[in-house]
């Protein structure tokens, strides 16, 4: 199959969508794109390159949650289960997935090392990076805590 070529009007047409993005949400760079069968047909970027890449923090926790309730509706996994079932080597104790879920696993906030957010992306942590000597804060099940490294192990 020959690349796909968007039409000059429907390029137009994004390139508009695109500023207006940019001007009425006041963001500082923009990168979009559109994508056909994997592959990317049109780029386009906003004071960057579209080589540019965004951290987006938090926001992840949303789509992790999404998967893990896909996972579930699958019958891969039950919200129950304790995340060893699922993932070798957690040394926190029995953690259900639940637990992780809704930030009640008694685990830290934050990983004992640097944020992710403020490395230099390159940071491809290990459980015990993730987790530290000490990862229980609470008992599980208990209290809520927001928790990073929870939602890693997810």
């Amino acid at each position: 199959m020959g690349r796909v070529m968007l039409l000059p009007t429907t390029q137009r047409a994004l390139l508009h969508r695109a500023a207006v993005a940019q001007a009425d949400n006041r963001v500082p760079s923009l990168v979009c794109a559109v994508v056909r069968d994997g592959e990317s047909v049109w780029t386009h970027a906003i004071e960057g390159s579209p080589d540019d890449q965004y951290r987006i923090g938090s926001l992840t926790k949303t789509f992790i949650a999404v998967l893990v309730m896909r996972l579930r509706d699958e019958g891969r996994l039950d919200l129950s289960d304790p995340v060893a079932d699922h993932l070798d080597g957690v040394p926190a104790g029995p953690l259900a997935i639940r637990q992780l879920l809704a930030h009640t696993g008694g685990l830290p906030a934050e990983a004992p090392g640097p944020w992710w957010e403020r490395t230099s992306g390159d940071l491809r942590p290990t459980l015990a990076d993730v987790l530290g000597e000490h990862p229980r804060r609470h008992p599980a099940g208990q209290r809520f805590h927001y928790s990073n490294p929870g939602y890693a192990l997810l």
